[in-house]
């Protein structure tokens, strides 16, 4: 399941990913998130919320990093990623995806530490 939230006033994107993710519900989402991340200026921030993600197979996990493709192309200023200490399967597979194409994420543990992250990333 696929949560998609923008909030234009802080040009921010929020993405949470739960459950097992099929191929179907994978493409509906990229389109999804590709629609959300077109509301954006460059320099959006994004918060990704993988904490009862379960392990995908290998051809959802190509569309995920379609996805983080997109959000460097559209100029992404940082994305905070909300993972599950208990279960860093799914951290493991997106922080792997993400530096393949040249970035990390940030890793935190709760929605309120990823906004203070962001908060303060963008007071910098």
């Amino acid at each position: 399941m696929y949560d998609i939230r923008v909030n234009g006033f802080e040009n921010r994107l929020f993405v949470a990913i739960k459950g097992t993710i099929e191929q179907p519900e994978a493409i509906q989402g990229y389109n999804k998130i590709t629609k959300a991340v077109n509301t954006l200026v460059p320099g959006f921030t994004l918060i990704t919320d993988i904490r009862e993600l379960e392990p995908a197979t290998a051809d959802v996990r190509l569309i995920f990093l379609n996805t983080m493709q997109l959000y460097l192309n559209s100029e992404m200023a940082i994305e905070v990623r909300i993972i599950n200490p208990n279960n860093p399967t799914a951290a493991q597979v997106f922080q792997r995806i993400s530096r393949s194409i040249g970035y990390e994420a940030q890793e935190v543990f709760t929605v309120s530490e990823a906004e203070r992250l962001i908060d303060k990333f963008m007071d910098a």
